[in-house]
């Protein structure tokens, strides 16, 4: 455990009033960070609270500070599971499915081998607040949440892999393709025959408010053109209130300083795919992207991440394109990748010990049982009412 020198103090704010009340702080810290992403600016969690989070007023917001210079911010919304009948208490990073990846916000990761006692002892001592374990759902392996929290020695860890975030360096367009097979690059061109045949392709990225405004309208009716739509699964952004005031608050806040871009393939005056976007400290991030699937046969999603690879290289401040998942497509582009983990860490009690178990055994289980029921059922192994759970 690093050795700090000065007076270390910790203080918990709630809800939306509390979150307003250290902005300023919180801005402090990722001024601090030698590697901030997206996730981790107060902008993204302003956004969160005000669009998509059923209780803002239950989210705490744990701060620590260094002879009175902010360090530190942990963001932990009181939850619960109930396990084998009983209720347990959770502590855990804000979760939804818009929102992919998470992390504590530290200037200064090293140090929080130092902080994490310390903050798990003032939550203890945080009137009306309780935690059998604490959950943090999709984490970067190199996040400085999972590798601070790993290390405690009076608590429980469990790691499960959920997948990966696949990310793209940006480097000249012919050293890249370079790497592709030679599948994709006969494909890549085929598409790009295809849309030349169809009339004037053009593309066009939008930085500024006024252009934002406009493209982001283009974003919502696109995302909800194909499968996502109405006539689909209807999980389309615009079919969502608190989704769509998600994105649209997004949009604002990041494009003050020039965190947001909309980019836009067109046929002729008609858009046919979309790139919504979020830049933060040199890497451009794809929150979420689509097309019109009348346009399927000329590959608008390749096409439209090829123009952005060769958009990001004219540009010196782009070094990277983080892709957030990885999804299948992403393949073809041959990208590197971080993985991404759910870590459960469980307080040596008997509830806490209820949950590792749960969480390191049965969850581990359940897949396997779920591929082998209908074998074992066809085999006459198991009664039906067992093939049933």
């Amino acid at each position: 455990m690093q050795s700090i020198s000065g007076r270390l103090s910790i203080r918990t704010h709630r809800g939306l009033s509390g979150f307003e009340e250290i902005a300023k702080e919180w801005n402090q810290i990722t001024d601090a960070m030698t590697r901030k992403r997206f996730f981790h600016l107060v902008d993204w969690f302003r956004c969160y609270l005000n669009a998509l989070e059923d209780e803002p007023d239950s989210v705490l917001f744990t701060i620590v500070y260094l002879d009175d210079k902010p360090e530190a911010i942990f963001p932990l919304k009181p939850s619960w599971q109930r396990i084998l009948g009983l209720k347990l208490e959770i502590l855990q990073l804000p979760s939804h499915p818009h929102i992919c990846l998470n992390d504590f916000i530290v200037a200064k990761p090293e140090r929080l081998r130092t902080y994490i006692p310390l903050v798990l002892k003032h939550l203890k001592e945080i009137e009306g607040v309780s935690w059998d374990y604490i959950y943090l759902p999709r984490v970067l392996e190199e996040s400085s949440a999972a590798l601070a929290l790993a290390e405690q020695t009076d608590v429980l860890t469990v790691q499960r892999s959920c997948g990966r975030c696949d990310y793209l360096t940006v480097r000249p367009f012919d050293a890249m393709s370079q790497r592709f097979t030679t599948t994709f690059r006969n494909n890549l061109r085929r598409a790009k025959k295809r849309a030349d045949r169809l009339g004037e392709i053009t593309y066009t990225s939008a930085c500024t408010r006024s252009d934002l405004d406009r493209a982001y309208e283009i974003f919502l009716d696109i995302e909800a053109s194909g499968w996502k739509g109405r006539h689909g699964v209807g999980t389309a952004i615009k079919l969502d209130g608190h989704l769509e005031r998600f994105y649209r608050l997004l949009m604002e806040s990041y494009s003050e300083f020039g965190g947001c871009e909309i980019h836009i393939m067109w046929h002729y005056d008609k858009p046919i795919a979309c790139e919504f976007s979020l830049i933060t400290d040199g890497t451009l991030y794809t929150l979420k992207i689509g097309y019109d699937e009348r346009y399927a046969s000329c590959s608008p999603g390749h096409l439209l991440r090829e123009y952005l690879m060769k958009y990001c290289e004219r540009r010196s401040d782009i070094r990277f394109n983080n892709l957030i998942t990885d999804a299948l497509w992403h393949s073809q582009w041959k990208p590197k990748a971080y993985n991404l983990f759910h870590y459960y860490f469980c307080k040596p009690t008997v509830r806490g010990w209820l949950a590792y178990v749960y969480q390191s055994t049965v969850l581990q289980i359940h897949p396997l049982w779920l591929k082998l029921k209908p074998k074992l059922r066809n085999w006459n192994i198991i009664p039906d009412r067992f093939a049933r759970t």
